[in-house]
């Protein structure tokens, strides 16, 4: 598995489409600061988007995406009467748009994306605020105006079963526009920039798939390719951080979600993710998670009390 699939699968992302609906003049909705990754997609027309830190002409085809939540606004131009996005959501999905006229200016298809923030990896800190793929750009890149494209299409069907492929579908169009967004980073680091470092990129594909090894600076160095003190300064200075740190931090990472999910014991979790003795895990990952790995097993699995 690829470094960013393993990622994917361990944020356990999922999608809901809210909608696609014809909005017509004036229109414009306040979308809030949330806890998801708020999308859309204009297949008709054209609206502005603001942000505190910028300002978006959208136009038919264009996707743009907040991957932190950031709160926004849609409208058709910035003077128009600007209302609550979560009812507006909630009135279409009602069957009554609050935008409907005979002078629609736009379509839109709504949605999120949802994932587990609380991960503790550069790539959920990484995430911009803000990924916006213009319509020209997408043409480009066949298989995201391929996969958006059946996105809109999915999102207007009430046929049986649509409701669960549009979201499954939104799942797929939040990778793809991820796949885009590392495409475009030409320069820069960050382990974004590191997934397309050849050379680190296959460092960190044995490292995700293989914790259990006792990895050493010399045979991550081999594996790369290059001497150890230019791997570990390579490694560094796009990653921000030394390779065996980052060796630790996924193999917590790993842990967390082995005590979690499975019926594992503390022994049998610290033998699969690479420590001999069950004593050094415990040491370890009571430093990076400030409990012992059995005091975090009991909590994830106590009942929640909603008294």
């Amino acid at each position: 598995m690829d470094v960013l699939s393993d990622l994917l699968k361990k944020i356990k992302l999922s999608s809901a489409v809210y909608f696609k609906s014809n909005f017509s003049s004036p229109w414009g909705m306040d979308i809030p600061k949330g806890p998801f990754a708020q999308f859309h997609i204009v297949s008709r027309g054209q609206c502005i988007l603001k942000t505190k830190n910028s300002a978006i002409q959208l136009f038919a085809g264009d996707i743009v995406v907040f991957p932190r939540g950031t709160s926004h606004w849609l409208a058709d131009i910035e003077s128009s009467e600007r209302k609550n996005g979560q009812e507006v959501v909630q009135a279409i999905m009602n069957g009554k748009s609050m935008f409907e006229g005979d002078k629609i200016s736009t379509t839109l298809v709504c949605g999120h994306f949802e994932f587990d923030r609380s991960i503790d990896h550069p790539f959920i800190n990484e995430l911009p605020e803000i990924i916006h793929i213009s319509d020209s750009e997408k043409n480009d890149l066949s298989w995201l105006k391929n996969i958006s494209d059946l996105v809109i299409q999915e999102a207007g069907n009430e046929q049986s079963g649509s409701n669960v492929i549009v979201n499954k579908l939104g799942e797929i169009l939040f990778i793809h526009v991820l796949r885009a967004y590392i495409q475009r980073r030409s320069t820069g680091n960050g382990f974004l920039a590191a997934i397309r470092d050849e050379r680190i990129s296959k460092v960190l594909k044995a490292i995700h798939t293989s914790p259990e090894i006792d990895w050493q600076l010399s045979s991550l160095a081999q594996l790369a390719g290059m001497s150890r003190t230019s791997f570990s300064n390579h490694f560094k200075a796009i990653l921000g951080d030394t390779p065996l740190n980052y060796i630790t931090q996924w193999r917590i990472l790993q842990a967390k979600e082995l005590l979690k999910e499975s019926n594992k014991s503390v022994g049998e979790v610290a033998e699969e993710v690479g420590y001999q003795s069950e004593a050094a895990f415990n040491r370890v990952f009571k430093k990076r998670v400030l409990q012992t790995p059995l005091k975090y097993k009991k909590s994830v699995h106590e009942p929640a009390n909603y008294n």
